[in-house]
């Protein structure tokens, strides 16, 4: 049972050898793209920056990502907040690489959601 879906963002960066570059930035972005779990679905892409790295001599891109994190039901949390805390644990479990992760909101369901976004097909 899913308590509500909470919006998160997270800072993530993708780092390139200098001599396949783009073609493998863009396939890792694309990747991060199109992902979906059961309780994790990018909603958004944007690229906050890109460049090249002289200390690790590899070019990057620093990406904005923002997902819908659908957040289980926990009878011992009595507010909302904790809810949106649990949201940034199910993202960080799922892309762990990730910079900081922040949930902006929260919307509840009531009666609460059974399934996921991989069983809802």
């Amino acid at each position: 049972m899913y308590r509500g879906k909470a919006y998160c963002e997270a800072n993530i960066y993708l780092y390139a050898p200098e001599n396949s570059c783009n073609e493998t930035l863009t396939k890792r972005k694309s990747v991060i793209k199109n992902y979906c779990s059961n309780t994790v679905k990018v909603t958004e892409i944007r690229i906050k920056e890109s460049g090249f790295d002289e200390q690790t001599k590899e070019h990057f891109i620093s990406l904005s990502v923002m997902a819908e994190v659908l957040v289980k039901y926990d009878p011992v949390i009595t507010h909302l907040n904790d809810y949106r805390v649990n949201a940034c644990r199910e993202f960080r479990k799922q892309f762990p690489a990730a910079g900081a992760i922040m949930a902006h909101y929260i919307d509840t369901y009531s009666p609460f959601r059974l399934d996921g976004f991989k069983s809802r097909a």
